[in-house]
């Protein structure tokens, strides 16, 4: 730190970030099933039994444009990844 109490220069290196494209057997179904674990749980949590089909029929037809499946039946999940390396 220096007196204005901001890291110096020699402690940062560059912020990195990547993309992986993590290839998902099982079309849009194996992509709704990743999220279902993840991301969608609180929205899952708040609907019964009942409005859960309907509202993953919904989800389903909103990622049909974001993510095409290949030939094989795969899709490709890309899933970002932020790096900061800090030294002394």
């Amino acid at each position: 730190m220096n007196a204005s109490n901001e890291p110096s220069r020699s402690a940062l290196s560059r912020d990195r970030s990547t993309t992986y494209h993590h290839p998902l057997e099982g079309g849009l179904d194996a992509v709704i099933e990743w999220f279902k674990g993840s991301a969608l749980r609180p929205f899952l949590a708040k609907l019964d039994q009942h409005e859960r089909p309907a509202f993953l029929e919904r989800y389903r037809q909103a990622l049909e444009s974001a993510y095409a499946e290949l030939p094989d039946g795969t899709v490709l999940l890309p899933f970002p990844r932020f790096f900061v390396v800090a030294t002394r």
